[in-house]
């Protein structure tokens, strides 16, 4: 656990890094960059595809453009930035994955515009 911490702050401590962090979206463009790169984690390790759509794209990319939502609503970001999340998958997705994943996107921004209503979703 001190490795994780000392290793996260060297990190930090690289001057390009500090000044991407200091902009506000910048959990935005995190958040997008590790959608994007799940997928390839996740072929990379051998996940069977029911799993990897299962458990990937529906629950845990779900989740995160859920959050990805409230964070542009937290961070009062321009509405435009709920076409990052679902781009950059779109993007990675056409290469290698089938097709269809692609409607993943659409999704993704569904769930981003639920976190962006944060909890007025019944009004």
């Amino acid at each position: 656990m001190k490795k994780a911490q000392k290793l996260i702050q060297k990190v930090q401590s690289i001057s390009w890094i500090k000044k991407l962090i200091e902009y506000k979206f910048m959990p935005i463009i995190c958040w997008s960059i590790l959608v994007a790169v799940l997928p390839y984690l996740f072929s990379l390790v051998s996940v069977p595809i029911v799993w990897r759509i299962g458990l990937l794209f529906i629950i845990i990319n779900s989740i995160i453009s859920y959050h990805v939502g409230k964070q542009i609503l937290q961070l009062n970001l321009k509405r435009w930035w709920l076409l990052i999340l679902p781009g950059l998958f779109c993007l990675a997705i056409f290469p290698k994955f089938a097709n269809y994943n692609l409607i993943f996107g659409i999704i993704y921004f569904i769930f981003e515009l639920f976190g962006l209503m944060d909890k007025n979703i019944y009004r």
